[in-house]
């Protein structure tokens, strides 16, 4: 260690880690729980681990011969790390019992009524509502698609980008699960008709210690209404940069790039690719005092401490154009637009940059050179491109 210097790791909430079977599939559960250690991330050729001791050099080498990957070391309570290899009540269960319920309530062979069937208030119901979440959420799942067939309703889970169906259930039992869905989102259950965004606060409807929110959007389809959900992990929102996969140049660059006084930072690349993480990650590390930072988001997908955050509605009239021009106003040091989407706000967001002001912003491209075709597509003129953007990160 150079002489002078402090050594830091970040701090990672073990009690707000669960396990699941996935978890020492790398790291076998006799050497974690041995050696005060538990693996609880892995972002591309890196993997995240919580340890007690960190200072264990021996460890950290081991880790990586069994594993063969960088380890991004994170530090956790050691008491934290014990609790995990207990079997507690927050280890997920299979989803036999709840389906069984629900197949003595609903027997094929048995005619209930319509009222009976779209039960959204009915104990298995909720049960079965709060089990996908939970399942979801212990298989790293990133969306949970429900999507109505013409007989059935399938239950889907996309992890690391690829869907996985989990259950099949009868169409009527559907109903009353996306009926149940609607009321945690405190939606109007009768409104079949029209898409509706929302988002559910998960740790209101579980007695688990599962602190997740869940994105929520719905669509009528052709055969009923269909519900894709966002899980928003709120520890990984703190993640630090060096666990996003940048490389050692690139990191660096990165980190220059956010201290800039002005200009625009401009995160692109396709829907799940990680442009909110990489963003947030860079707002928590240079969130201080001293700055001054607004967000203008649709919607909030993580809250961060110090920071004040705006959520868009769009239904009466609160666009990010119009968000950015309120920000203006007040002497803002730091901006972060969830997305530029039209001429207006790409528009405003570089007068900003230009006078003054840091915005990181995301754009749905696929690559960087993309990004400034697009923006000229918008109207931007070139020669306010080229003076207003600090960098562009693209998808990896």
């Amino acid at each position: 260690m150079a002489k002078g210097k402090a050594f830091t790791l970040a701090l990672f909430n073990v009690a707000r880690f669960y396990p699941n079977p996935a978890t020492f599939e790398r790291l076998p559960e006799d050497l974690c729980k041995e050696n005060q250690v538990i693996l609880v991330g892995e972002v591309g050729e890196l993997l995240l681990v919580a340890v007690a001791n960190p200072f264990d050099v021996t460890l950290l080498n081991k880790i990586k011969d069994i594993c063969d990957l960088e380890v991004v070391r994170l530090l956790g309570l050691e008491k934290d790390i014990a609790d995990k290899f207990a079997k507690n009540e927050n280890e997920p269960t299979d989803f036999a019992d709840v389906v069984d319920a629900i197949g003595m309530e609903f027997a094929p062979e048995v005619d209930p009524s319509d009222d009976e069937l779209t039960d959204e208030q009915s104990g298995p119901i909720i049960d079965l509502a709060n089990q996908i979440i939970e399942d979801a959420y212990f298989a790293r799942t990133s969306d949970i698609h429900i999507e109505p067939w013409e007989h059935e309703v399938v239950a889907r889970y996309r992890i690391d980008s690829i869907c996985q169906e989990k259950l099949r259930l009868p169409g009527k039992v559907g109903l009353a699960l996306i009926a149940r869905l609607k009321i945690m989102c405190n939606l109007d259950i009768a409104e079949r008709r029209m898409p509706r965004d929302w988002r559910i606060v998960f740790k209101q409807y579980t007695k688990k210690n599962i602190d997740v929110d869940l994105r929520v959007s719905t669509a009528p389809l052709n055969h009923g209404k269909g519900v894709v959900m966002r899980i928003l992990d709120k520890q990984k929102s703190t993640l630090p940069m060096n666990a996003l996969g940048f490389s050692n140049e690139n990191l660096g660059r990165y980190r220059e790039a956010i201290k800039s006084p002005y200009g625009m930072i401009l995160r692109c690349g396709p829907t799940g690719s990680g442009k909110s993480m990489t963003l947030y990650s860079a707002l928590k590390e240079i969130n201080s005092p001293d700055f001054v930072i607004r967000t203008a988001e649709d919607p909030t997908e993580y809250t961060l401490e110090g920071i004040n955050q705006m959520r868009m509605h769009r239904q009466i009239g609160l666009t990010f154009a119009r968000a950015l021009r309120a920000f203006l106003r007040q002497d803002p040091d730091i901006i972060l637009v969830g997305e530029i989407r039209d001429k207006e706000t790409a528009n405003i967001a570089v007068q900003a940059a230009l006078t003054g002001h840091l915005l990181i912003l995301t754009l749905h491209t696929n690559d960087a050179p993309s990004t400034v075709a697009r923006l000229t597509d918008m109207g931007v003129e070139p020669l306010m491109i080229s003076s207003s953007v600090v960098c562009v990160v693209p998808s990896a």
